[in-house]
C-alpha cells in the first residue's frame, strides 16, 4: 500500500510509523499544519518533524505554510465557534487527501490518531467522506495504546514536546486551565506543591508508576510515591508478612503477619491517599508470564503503559527477566517505560554510601556484578538507571540460616528506605523537575 500519512508533529509520528511498519506499511510522511500559533510552535513543531525524518531518513513532503489568517478564517474568527476542532482536522486531512489523490497514493492517514485528547470518531468520519471524495482510501487506526511510547522515545531523542495541540484558542484555554488550578493547591500536597508547583503536582497524579518486590526497599517506595501525589502505582509480590520482615518493610507489623504483602500495603496507600488508584498482583514476576501472561493478570500489558518500572525484586533470575522485559527492543510492546532498579541493600548500615549510575557503571555492589554478569550472559547490552551502595562488606557478618534451611542475609531499615526513598526520588524529579 501506498500511503501518505499527515504528521500533526515529531513525537506523534514516531510509534505510528513503526506500528505501520509491522504491517509492512513505509509512508510517505506529509507536512501541513496551518493551525498551529504562534509561528515560534510552528517552528519548533516543523524543525523538531524535519530533524527526526533526517536522521531515520524517512521521505518527507512539507506545505510550508503558517496559516493563522487562514485558520482563523475557515473556523468564522471567533473564541465561540462550536466545530472549530471539526474545521481544523478538515483543513489537515483534506490537503492531505488532496495531495494523495494527486500523486498517485492509494491511501491517507494522520498521526492525531495516537492522542488520547483528539476526536477519534470526528477524524474517522471526516477521512472516510473525503476519501469517498478524492477516489482513495483513508485508514484509520486507533494508535493510542502507542502513545506513552512514543512520547518517551521523543524525549529520548531530544525532540521538542508541544504542551498544547497547536491552535491559538486550544492555548489559550490551557491558560486559563493553569490560572484556574494554580488557586486550588490539594491540601495533602501543600508542602510539596511548593517546591515543584501545580503544574508538576497534575503531572504527578497522571503518572503511572509500577513496582515489582514490596519488601524492604519497594514497600518504602510506594509509599513515598503515593505520599509524592503519583495518580497509578500497582505493586507485584508473591509473598505474605512474615516476622522477619517488621524490622524494615512499612507494611509489616504484629497485626499483618501471615497477611498478603500487598493486599496490607495496598489498604496503607489508600488510606494515605484515597485517590490513587493502587492495584495489586500476588504474583511473582518470571520470564514465563513476561512472554504469554498465562496467569492473564495483566502483568505485561501494565508494564507497557506504565511510566515508570520500579524492580525491587531480590531472586537474581526473575530480576534478569524483569529488566530484560522492560528493556526489551519491541518498540510496540515494551519500549518506552522507563526502569528503575534497586541492587543490594543486604548487609549494609551506612545509608550514605547509597548511589545512583547506570547499571554498567556501579562500583563495590556484588548484586550489580553479578547482574551485569546475567544480563551479558542473556546478550542484553542495554542501560537503565540502578540505586546501589558501595558500602564494603565486613568480614564478620555473615548470612544466617532460615528453618527452611535457605541462606538469609541481615539487613537495616535505614539502608532499605533509604534506597525506596532514592528510587520514588528518582521519578518524583524526572516527573515534577526534568520532564517540563
Amino acid at each position: 500500500m501506498k500511503l501518505l500519512l499527515h504528521c500533526c508533529c515529531a513525537p506523534c509520528s514516531i510509534a505510528c510509523i513503526e506500528h505501520l511498519a509491522a504491517e509492512a506499511i513505509a509512508p510517505m510522511l506529509f507536512w501541513y499544519n496551518p493551525n498551529i500559533h504562534p509561528f515560534t510552535e510552528y517552528q519548533s513543531r516543523r524543525d523538531a518533524l524535519r530533524a527526526f525524518v533526517s536522521a531515520k531518513n524517512l521521505p518527507l513532503e512539507c506545505i510550508d505554510e503558517y496559516g493563522l489568517l487562514s485558520f482563523l478564517e475557515q473556523i468564522g474568527n471567533t473564541t465561540a465557534f462550536p466545530d472549530r476542532c471539526d474545521v481544523c482536522y478538515r483543513m489537515r486531512l483534506e490537503q492531505t487527501a488532496a495531495f494523495a489523490a494527486k500523486h498517485g497514493f492509494d491511501a491517507f492517514s494522520t498521526t492525531l490518531l495516537i492522542s488520547p485528547y483528539q476526536q477519534h470518531d470526528t477524524i474517522r468520519r471526516l477521512g472516510e467522506a473525503l476519501a469517498a471524495q478524492y477516489g482513495i482510501a483513508f485508514v484509520y487506526r486507533d494508535f493510542r495504546p502507542l502513545f506513552r511510547e512514543g512520547q518517551n522515545q521523543a524525549r529520548a531523542l531530544g525532540l521538542y514536546m508541544q504542551k498544547y495541540c497547536g491552535c491559538m484558542l486550544s492555548e489559550r484555554e490551557k491558560g486559563k486551565e493553569k490560572r484556574e488550578k494554580s488557586d486550588v493547591i490539594d491540601p495533602f500536597f501543600q508542602r510539596l506543591t511548593l517546591i515543584t508547583g501545580a503544574e508538576a503536582l497534575e503531572r504527578l497524579r497522571q503518572t503511572r508508576v509500577l513496582i515489582f518486590g514490596v519488601g524492604g526497599v519497594g514497600s518504602w517506595c510506594a509509599e513515598a510515591l503515593v505520599r509524592s501525589g503519583v495518580g497509578k502505582i500497582g505493586i507485584v509480590d508473591f509473598d505474605t508478612v512474615c516476622a522477619s520482615n517488621v524490622n524494615r518493610q512499612v507494611q509489616a507489623t504484629s497485626r499483618t503477619l501471615g497477611h498478603s504483602k500487598v493486599a496490607v500495603l495496598q489498604k496503607r496507600l489508600r488510606e494515605i491517599n484515597p485517590h490513587c488508584e493502587v492495584t495489586t498482583w500476588e504474583t511473582l514476576f518470571s520470564r514465563e508470564n513476561a512472554v504469554t501472561d498465562a496467569d492473564d493478570s495483566g502483568i505485561c500489558r501494565s508494564i507497557a503503559q506504565a511510566d515508570y518500572v520500579i524492580d525491587a525484586i531480590d531472586t537474581f533470575p526473575h530480576k534478569l527477566d524483569l529488566i530484560e522485559t522492560c528493556c526489551a527492543a519491541s518498540p510496540c510492546k515494551q519500549g518506552g517505560v522507563k526502569l528503575f532498579s534497586s541492587m543490594g541493600m543486604a548487609k549494609k548500615m551506612d545509608p550514605t554510601r547509597i548511589r545512583i549510575a547506570g547499571i554498567w557503571e556501579t562500583r563495590g555492589c556484588s548484586l550489580a556484578r553479578l547482574v551485569r554478569q546475567g544480563l551479558r550472559q542473556r546478550g542484553f547490552s542495554g542501560d537503565f538507571t540502578v540505586v546501589y551502595s558501595d558500602e564494603q562488606l565486613d568480614q564478620h557478618n555473615d548470612c544466617d540460616a532460615a528453618p527452611n534451611g535457605k541462606k538469609i542475609n541481615g539487613s537495616a531499615v535505614t539502608v532499605t528506605a533509604s534506597a525506596g526513598m532514592a528510587l520514588a526520588s528518582l521519578v518524583l524529579r524526572d516527573v515534577a523537575l526534568e520532564r517540563q
